[in-house]
């Protein structure tokens, strides 16, 4: 049962809570796809698309550098990449997995706060909604 889980392992439902958050953030972990290429989670490792509610909306990828150029610990480092996580632990986005009202909401390249790609007010991870990994 969930309940004798470890806290730890213990699904964390943020739309319950009434709180979004970058579970990959939290964790202090990154993502590196197969070719190298280095993002902070598993949904910005690749474009897709995905529903959020009845809009269809569109996910870019996302990376802050590639193994393949520079090591980890200098992509992790690297200020452009502190300051990405800084704005994931803050998640001031646009509301757009409860708001999903707006053009802005097709994609995650801005939002309507103003946001830059990637923008993750629509993120189903920072929702709650995926639970894995």
């Amino acid at each position: 049962m969930i309940e004798d889980a470890p806290v730890d392992m213990r699904p964390r439902l943020s739309v319950a809570k009434g709180r979004n958050f970058c579970p990959f953030v939290e964790r202090g972990t990154t993502s590196v796809r197969w070719d190298g290429a280095v993002s902070p989670c598993l949904a910005l490792l690749y474009d897709h698309d995905y529903y959020l509610g009845e809009r269809l909306r569109h996910s870019c990828a996302y990376f802050v550098g590639n193994l393949r150029e520079r090591s980890l610990a200098d992509l992790w480092n690297d200020a452009s990449y502190v300051e990405l996580r800084q704005r994931l632990q803050a998640f001031d986005f646009s509301p757009c997995s409860s708001c999903n009202t707006c053009e802005m909401a097709d994609d995650n390249r801005q939002d309507c706060s103003g946001s830059p790609l990637p923008a993750c007010g629509g993120c189903l991870w920072a929702q709650g909604l995926i639970q894995c990994p």
